[in-house]
């Protein structure tokens, strides 16, 4: 699946995207592999009915998946980002920041706060068994 998202002064996902602005209807979302759409066609439409001031992040499920690799050539587009190995956390703090924070340092920033997200909870259950302060 790909979800694209763009603000005038926006997004893509895909396994991709998440701008930093509330307006979700600047979101639109592309099922990637879900039909008989051919998905390279279905990012090359949504990105020429981008304006070039509009900035674009993109969010994808896998790294080397291929929607990541598809999305790669966009990259040379200005104000393009592409953030890869993505989970709610992430595209939480992307779509509900309101700062006026720089995108690049907005995603860098909700990249290591969305990692700090992954937990494995049985090892955090023996942790609060030991020390009950300590889970969360």
């Amino acid at each position: 699946m790909l979800n694209c998202y763009s603000r005038h002064d926006g997004v893509g996902n895909s396994e991709c995207a998440a701008d930093h602005y509330r307006d979700t209807e600047q979101l639109a979302v592309i099922n990637a592999f879900a039909g008989s759409e051919n998905p390279s066609d279905l990012i090359q439409a949504y990105f020429q009915k981008l304006n070039k001031q509009d900035e674009v992040i993109i969010l994808t499920d896998l790294p080397c998946g291929s929607v990541n690799q598809m999305l790669m050539s966009y990259l040379k587009r200005p104000q393009t980002h592409l953030v890869s190995g993505v989970n709610l956390s992430l595209v939480l703090a992307l779509m509900l920041d309101q700062t006026d924070t720089d995108t690049a340092d907005l995603i860098r920033q909700a990249v290591i706060e969305s990692r700090q997200q992954i937990l494995y909870i049985n090892e955090k259950i023996e942790q609060l068994s030991a020390e009950p302060s300590t889970i969360f």
